[in-house]
């Protein structure tokens, strides 16, 4: 509260810009080049054959530019960040951004005059100009500073306009950013996955709030509403709309371009999907990667992924669309990739109900290795612009901020002329229909900001209702006439929306869908909004439902499953039912998850409408996934599942095989369940087919058929059984805890590669005899198996006490546990076993002076002399030791921690913090849960799903799912897993060897 405090005092006060602006200072360390001038780095870009590179503006005009945007007279606005700092600042409070107004007054290419709109901001990531004023996106708030008059300085104090963007305490170069105005007059924002919000106009209360976890949000200056269109992406820093409307935007590390439609739930680097019935989310949409995904997202830097496109992170994004450049370059997704340096260039085709993005030969490549392209966009005369932050470092800043260089280049071809822009001066029906064909989409876009901004003249928006339904028009002109229309908020715009619904051109059609509901408010990030929706015409449903079960365009058929998420929900089944009738859609990227997630909602108040579903959809995924929802309410409301289940037994295999996947998949981690009455009837057929016999067999025992228990134990006790078989069956009586378990499982501990199962199998008792047998056994487990049983005796107060006495004594070695195991430890909070821990394996617990002092101490004795004789290939034996158990490195390890390939690791201050100090910065995604069970045991791990009904956790040896019934504490420490005290065990060779190939940028032998 005090920073967001100081940050609104700052902004209301608008003192003067030259009397109060502070002067940037840069935090960088050991930097001793500098970058190219702005002239040789602009001839140093390489370019396709008559293009040419301009330097429109360069520091001291400009500095750290993190985005742009342009007003209707041919201005471009800078948001400068000068507050954005290094690890352990974060921001800097000292320092203010600003807003600066560039002029080219005669068409050249320069910067003939800088006017500074405001210098009062903090925070800032993104400017947008339109509808009286400015727009400035400052998490955690969207702030309006009103201009009516439009000379250049603010009315009055800045309003917030939304609130609720967070930032992230780990990674807070996620938070929001991307003000966009959209073709159908909203205004477009996006958000990174570790900055997770929930975003409302002032004063909201927590219901009306939209939460937000990545993606990309919109909000209308109007009505007041804000959405969040689409869930997920790690940290997408780029958007733009094609010629058609349809959106798009990009992303860094987990796939970098997106199809953005309302109501989707794509893939993140790590967490889990709020939405309770998103079991699977929707993966990119390119047929590539930018990198070699053979190795890590991060081993792409220093030209390592140069073949591959340049690297894993991509920031600011263009679909060319004017006609400046030679047609080959129209119509092309433009995003610039930070490591590569470079223009990434996809062209997007249709596939299905979507696109593909096919990777064209790059373009645009840089040689300044300053290089950080961050935006780029067209200009009014046809030309691309692009902002360089120009800096050595990224966003994973760790050795601070260089804030006294900044570029704005211009890509032309051939010579260019001014624009003219006196059809954006006055609004006229012959003025805005000049702008509607105009070649340069930008004339178009500048044209809708300003009716939205002024009073229509008279004539306008017939003029534009007779041009949107002229079926002679060319396809682009009469979208843009519509979304003038939209933007207006025009009362035609429902009749012309419902004339397009049986127009020609499909994306008429799908724009006819879109104006027809946009005004019907969408779902929230976890289910129906709790507001009452407008009455919904029974005539339009019809004719989607009509149009579900007979339109030729794929893309149709998403927008009216995008359209499911905007009904009552008691209205949804008819239209979902339709458009998974279509078997032509049953492998497609987008519809099966679009209609699952439209209608699962349905399953609160009539999950017999979801067997209507599955009974008639051809699509195996969404079959499986009803089945699941199904599964999980067989407590509650077991009929639909029955009847589900007898159906299953009539159809065909795939369909069959679908319900059985999903009943298996509904039911993980439970103890017991009721037995459906068509259960045995579904087993007899099912069993049958060799691909079900195991789940059958599984699922017999979850249901506790006696029989069926006897047949399983012998399994397990059949020594000529595969050991496949044997396991399965062990597996599925620890599931259902048959009176005889712990006895076979004590029997079982005795037969080799067995016995890790059955090692799991007795850590269900809480008996100290245990912990003592498997101790007693622990070198006949293979080597691979021992981390298991390790986890297994770290979870019991007891059992763990006796691993450190076996560790003490040298029968267990002490490089066999972890420090994810030493953590596992610490959890139980005993001061007897702290001390056993610090004895036997060198855990302690330090103040936050002491790890200071311990840093400064490494720092001093770690210097460049020293590590350049350590030996990397025994730094790299140290590292599997230590710390390959929960961390990645070039590939290699687990993923409890985070990747280390991609950290700051070349920065030695950035190590010694982290393990040293490593509960100093912990992201939320990252963070230890602790579950202590009823039977005792103590679990930890990273959360990797949830659902009512159960809990998985993350470990070091794999996943492990729980009933939450069998919970009885359950926390979320602030700490990280990592233990601290972990270079004290070691001699100081073994540090040196240990830092210097962490800091190495290669792998060693």
């Amino acid at each position: 509260m005090p920073r967001i405090c100081f940050f609104l005092f700052c902004l209301c006060g608008l003192p003067a810009a030259a009397d109060t602006f502070p002067e940037p200072h840069d935090s960088e360390r050991d930097v001793d080049a500098a970058p190219l001038s702005p002239e040789a780095a602009a001839r140093g870009t390489e370019i396709p054959a008559g293009f040419a590179v301009d330097v429109f503006a360069s520091e001291p005009e400009v500095r750290n530019p993190i985005a742009m945007t342009w007003d209707f007279r041919g201005r471009l606005w800078i948001a400068e960040n000068y507050t954005y700092a290094e690890k352990g600042v974060r921001f800097e409070e000292g320092l203010r951004d600003r807003v600066l107004i560039f002029e080219d007054a005669n068409g050249d290419g320069k910067v003939d005059r800088r006017t500074v709109f405001t210098d009062q901001a903090q925070r800032l990531t993104s400017v947008e100009v339109g509808r009286g004023g400015v727009w400035l996106m400052c998490p955690p708030t969207l702030l309006f500073l009103p201009d009516t008059d439009a000379d250049d300085v603010p009315d009055a104090a800045p309003q917030v306009v939304l609130d609720g963007f967070t930032v992230g305490d780990a990674n807070h170069h996620n938070f929001a950013n991307g003000l966009r105005w959209g073709p159908d007059g909203w205004l477009y924002g996006r958000c990174g996955h570790s900055s997770p919000g929930n975003i409302g106009v002032p004063g909201a209360a927590e219901a009306d709030r939209v939460p937000i976890k990545g993606g990309v949000w919109r909000f209308h200056p109007d009505t007041k509403v804000v959405e969040v269109l689409t869930h997920g992406t790690t940290n997408p820093w780029g958007h733009d709309w094609d010629r058609h409307g349809e959106l798009f935007f990009i992303n860094t590390v987990n796939g970098h371009l997106w199809h953005g439609f309302p109501g989707a739930h794509f893939k993140e680097s790590s967490g889990v999907d709020p939405h309770p019935h998103v079991y699977e989310v929707l993966d990119t949409h390119a047929d590539h990667w930018h990198w070699d995904t053979a190795g890590e997202w991060s081993a792409s830097r220093d030209g390592r992924a140069d073949d591959f496109g340049g690297g894993h992170a991509h920031v600011g994004m263009m679909i060319y669309q004017a006609d400046q450049w030679p047609e080959s370059f129209r119509d092309k997704l433009y995003t610039l990739n930070l490591h590569g340096r470079r223009a990434n260039v996809e062209r997007l085709e249709r596939l299905g109900s979507g696109f593909a993005g096919r990777h064209e030969p790059d373009t645009f490549l840089a040689e300044d290795p300053w290089f950080r392209g961050i935006e780029i966009g067209t200009g009014p005369e046809g030309a691309g612009y692009v902002l360089d932050w120009s800096d050595t470092g990224e966003c994973h800043e760790h050795t601070g901020v260089h804030r006294n260089s900044g570029r704005i280049y211009r890509i032309r071809h051939g010579e260019t002329a001014k624009p003219d822009f006196s059809t954006l001066e006055i609004q006229t029906p012959e003025s805005v229909e000049r702008n509607l064909r105009h070649p340069n989409d930008w004339f178009a876009r500048q044209g809708r900001v300003r009716l939205a901004a002024d009073d229509a003249a008279p004539g306008i928006s017939e003029r534009l209702h007779e041009i949107a339904l002229d079926d002679e028009e060319e396809t682009v002109v009469r979208l843009r006439a519509l979304w003038a229309l939209m933007t207006m908020q025009n009362a035609v715009v429902d009749t012309v929306a419902r004339t397009l619904l049986d127009d020609p051109d499909e994306a008429l059609r799908k724009w006819g869908v879109a104006a027809s509901t946009d005004r019907w408010p969408l779902d929230r990030v976890a289910g129906p909004v709790a507001v009452d929706r407008p009455p919904l015409d029974d005539a339009l449903l019809a004719k989607f439902v009509d149009m579900a079960g007979t339109d030729e365009s794929g893309l149709v058929r998403l927008a009216l499953a995008s359209t499911l998420q905007r009904l009552p929900v008691s209205r949804r089944s008819e239209l979902g039912t339709a458009l998974a009738s279509r078997p032509e859609d049953a492998d497609d990227h987008n519809l099966p998850s679009m209609v699952w997630w439209g209608v699962s909602p349905v399953i609160e108040s009539d999950p017999g409408a979801i067997v209507r579903l599955a009974e008639n959809c051809v699509w195996p995924d969404t079959v499986r996934w009803a089945a699941r929802a199904l599964a999980e309410r067989i407590e509650d409301s077991p009929a639909p599942l029955d009847t589900l289940l007898s159906l299953a037994a009539e159809k065909d295999l795939p369909w069959r095989a679908a319900v059985i996947r999903g009943l298996d998949e509904g039911l993980l981690g439970w103890r017991q369940a009721p037995e459906p009455d068509s259960w045995d009837r579904l087993a007899a057929v099912a069993a049958k087919e060799k691909r079900h016999a195991e789940t059958v067999r599984e699922l017999s025992g979850l249901f506790g058929d006696g029989r069926a228990l006897d047949s399983i134990r012998d399994t397990v006790l059949d020594e000529e059984a595969d050991l496949a078989s044997r396991t399965a069956a062990l597996e599925t009586l620890m599931e259902t805890r048959p009176p005889f378990l712990r006895e076979l499982c004590e029997k079982a501990l005795d037969v080799r590669y067995l016995n890790v199962t059955a090692a799991r199998g007795l850590a269900l008792f809480d008996d100290e005899k245990i912990g003592a047998e498997l101790l007693k056994r622990y070198r006949r487990f293979k080597p691979g198996d021992r981390a298991t049983v390790v986890e297994i005796l770290t979870s019991r107060r007891a059992w763990a006490s006796a691993l450190l006495d076996e560790i003490a004594a040298g029968r267990v070695p002490a490089a066999d546990l972890t420090p994810y195991h030493a953590r596992q430890i610490a959890t139980f909070d005993d001061e007897d076993l702290a001390i056993k821990l610090s004895r036997s394996w060198g855990d302690s617990r330090e103040s936050s002076t002491e790890k200071q002092s311990r840093i400064g101490y490494w720092k001093g004795e770690l210097t460049p002399e020293v590590l350049e004789k350590a030996d990397l290939s025994r730094g790299r034996v140290a590292f599997a030791k230590i710390c390959a158990s929960c961390h990645v490195l070039y590939g290699e390890g687990n993923r409890i921690g985070p990747d280390l390939t991609g950290s700051g690791r070349a920065d030695l201050d950035y190590l010694l913090e982290n393990i040293v100090d490593p509960g100093a910065m912990v992201s939320a995604d990252q963070r230890m849960t602790v579950a202590t069970l009823d039977d005792g045991r103590v679990l930890t791990g990273v959360v990797a799903d949830e659902t009512d009904r159960t809990l998985s956790l993350r470990s070091l040896t794999g996943e492990i799912t729980v009933e939450k019934s069998r919970i009885e504490k359950r926390e979320v420490p602030p700490v990280s897993m990592m233990p601290e005290g972990l270079l004290r065990t070691l001699p100081a060779e073994d540090v040196r060897d240990l830092i210097a190939y962490l800091m190495h940028p290669a792998q060693v032998p």
